[in-house]
């Protein structure tokens, strides 16, 4: 199944393979590694033109993005990279500076499959979710993605493990 371990703007600390395949295949595997290149699932999403294919909803998946982003700077607001995240994704987005104008705020609960969020007490800024499928469609579209891909737990078991996650 797809898992990812995000930090609390977005940021993807940790993914495994089939994690990568669902949200990023164009993107070199190892980048949530290095700071300067990890991925961003709220830049991607409004920013990244694969993103935008992958979600049929997309237009409701924005809308979420914003808010569960809107919740998080409430949250914590004097967190400088997110602040610098919202102000890019407003200057390069017009679809996203509509949507914070709109001043929505919600956790993020909706995706194009389902997913299952694990957050742990001592770190409450990270949280790892493993995507399942929502019914026999998405099931035969996450077995077509996991197709030929090799197991690979091995980047997620080290960043739980150095503390990076």
């Amino acid at each position: 199944m797809p898992a990812l371990i995000l930090g609390r703007r977005g940021d993807v600390l940790a993914w495994n393979r089939t994690g990568h395949a669902l949200f990023a295949g164009h993107l070199d595997i190892d980048s949530p590694a290095d700071p300067e290149r990890r991925p961003s699932i709220p830049r991607q999403f409004f920013l990244d033109p694969h993103a935008r294919d992958l979600h049929r909803n997309w237009s409701e998946l924005a809308r979420i993005h914003v808010a569960y982003l809107r919740l998080t700077a409430g949250r914590h607001p004097r967190d400088a990279r997110l602040a610098e995240l919202i102000g890019e994704l407003a200057m390069r987005s017009s679809e996203f500076a509509t949507l914070w104008a709109q001043g929505e705020v919600a956790d993020c609960t909706a995706a194009d499959v389902d997913y299952q969020v694990w957050l742990q007490p001592d770190s409450p800024d990270h949280r790892l979710k493993v995507y399942t499928p929502r019914d026999a469609s998405s099931a035969d579209a996450l077995r077509l993605l996991a197709t030929g891909l090799e197991p690979d737990t091995r980047s997620m078991e080290v960043a739980v493990r150095t503390g990076r996650a």
